[in-house]
């Protein structure tokens, strides 16, 4: 019975290790409450595939269907690209840039005192893609372990407050 209760102690770290750690963080701004959410991908895994399909589904519909293979075509070019600056607007009191960087799209917007960073694998905007018009949130979280070690949204509001979201 001791090696069976241990054998499950250490199996657990290790499938998280494996598996991956989505970390959210949420900082309230003058010093409020700071509260950091770790989420093992294989606990969300999991939970996704105990809910009904039809309820985690999301169908694009015909006329965005359509363009999927378009957009498959541009991400699998942009990922054999130079990494570049692919677009930037600039107006007084706003800025938005698009970058790729190696694998990474980074989305960069700043207005009045607020800031958000988004970074997208293409790596995994192509699997998703790659699914076809339906995506289950199973399909979604997996698709998650492409963006290791990455911080993949930064949302900072103008009064201090902060969301981080990251997938180790």
């Amino acid at each position: 019975m001791l090696k069976i209760v241990l054998a499950g102690v250490l199996a657990v770290p290790v499938a998280v290790a494996a598996t991956g750690v989505v970390v959210v963080d949420v900082q309230e701004p003058r010093g409020g409450r700071h509260l950091v959410i770790p989420v093992p991908l294989a606990l969300a895994q999991a939970a996704a595939a105990f809910v009904p399909p039809q309820k985690t589904r999301v169908h694009l519909g015909s006329r965005a269907a359509r363009y999927l293979p378009v957009a498959q075509e541009a991400l699998d070019a942009l990922a054999g690209a130079a990494d570049a600056e692919l677009v930037r607007v600039e107006e007084p009191g706003q800025e938005v840039s698009i970058r790729k960087e190696g694998d990474l799209l980074l989305i960069r917007v700043r207005e009045r005192g607020q800031k958000v960073d988004v970074r997208v694998p293409i790596s995994l905007a192509r699997s998703v893609l790659g699914s076809g018009d339906r995506i289950t949130g199973s399909q979604a979280v997996w698709a998650l372990q492409r963006a290791r070690l990455t911080r993949i949204v930064d949302v900072q509001g103008p009064d201090g407050e902060r969301v981080q979201v990251t997938v180790y």
